[in-house]
């Protein structure tokens, strides 16, 4: 009887248990479902919401073309094929990319000066992408648009290479936030459509530092020039690293040009190398420090814009520069100041 009751209570202490595992498990299960079904709706949402940004975005870009320093053509972003007859451009020429900056344009006027360079030195057609409306916001919604502006701009080059467009007789040029753009995009490109070359200058800082990329990684010559240390990357990670002024952390010309900062000064020095001879140093400077192996360079090396790239000459590259337009030193003030060190 005692044996009868205890088996009893046991088999009812077992079903209540196996209904209650049963229960649990079922609750389990469809917790999970529901679960995932959220996931999926909101995983939906965040896509739709981010198709939505990239629409938004750009819808706003413009691909403005220029042959021998004349606008010829300006497209929309969306376009999936340009009109290369209207825009006077060939696709057996040299093409170049430019992108600017937060708060910039096309129409600035370091913009305009690049351009006018590079048709006149590297011939060919100069492509300026112009996303000044969304660079118009602040800097951190900017930032927060940079994956979308690099899948668009990724996008442009890649219908400018189905088009006939051959990345070896490329280059592009990046300054602050679109010198991360520049890099970034490179690097989204490789290494099915490699660029061949890349300039970036005073490559921006916030927001992307200290995440270190390999920014060499962005086309086959890849040079960053350095010319501030508040709004610069201390990520130097590309073929060559050209430290301007002051160890690439500051410009002696701010003192002359304080509306344009150490930083504003980075792209009109560049824009000056297709001019005026900047010399090297065939050493680091010892007040500078270095993560990066110092260049071996030849004597009375000169940076800048290079059509002919030399890829024997990688690492940092320091090059100082003075206080006044064209910010340049020549030969014997170089001497003068070697001298002096």
């Amino acid at each position: 009887m005692n044996c009868f009751g205890l088996s009893h209570t046991l088999y009812i202490i077992y079903l209540l248990q196996f209904l209650v595992n049963g229960t649990h498990s079922r609750l389990n299960l469809k917790y999970a479902i529901l679960k995932q079904t959220q996931t999926s709706s909101l995983q939906n949402d965040t896509f739709a919401y981010r198709q939505q940004t990239k629409y938004d975005v750009q819808k706003t870009m413009r691909v403005i073309f220029y042959t021998n320093n004349t606008k010829t053509m300006e497209a929309s972003a969306f376009d999936d094929k340009y009109d290369l007859k209207g825009s006077g451009c060939s696709t057996s020429d040299k093409f170049a990319i430019v992108l600017h900056g937060w708060i910039q344009s096309c129409s600035d006027e370091w913009a305009t000066s690049l351009i006018e360079r590079l048709s006149y030195y590297r011939g060919g057609c100069v492509i300026c992408i112009d996303y000044s409306v969304v660079a118009s916001l602040s800097y951190m919604r900017l930032y927060t648009n940079f994956d979308t502006l690099t899948g668009a701009i990724a996008s442009i080059i890649l219908t400018l290479i189905r088009q006939g467009f051959d990345p070896k007789r490329g280059y592009m040029f990046g300054f602050s936030f679109g010198g991360q753009l520049a890099s970034a995009v490179g690097r989204s490109l490789w290494p099915h459509h490699i660029i061949e070359s890349i300039d970036t200058c005073d490559m921006a800082g916030p927001g992307f530092d200290p995440i270190a990329v390999d920014h060499s990684k962005a086309g086959r010559h890849v040079q960053c020039f350095h010319s501030s240390r508040d709004k610069g990357t201390f990520v130097y990670s590309c073929h060559r690293n050209i430290m301007l002024g002051s160890c690439g952390l500051k410009q002696p010309s701010v003192a002359s040009q304080l509306h344009l900062g150490s930083h504003g000064l980075c792209v009109d020095i560049y824009i000056n190398t297709f001019d005026y001879p900047f010399y090297a140093l065939n050493a680091t400077p010892s007040e500078c420090w270095s993560l990066q192996k110092a260049a071996k360079i030849p004597e009375g090396y000169t940076v800048g814009y290079e059509e002919n790239y030399d890829s024997q000459i990688t690492g940092q590259i320091f090059v100082p520069t003075s206080l006044h337009y064209p910010y340049n030193l020549s030969k014997k003030e170089l001497l003068r100041l070697l001298a002096k060190k």
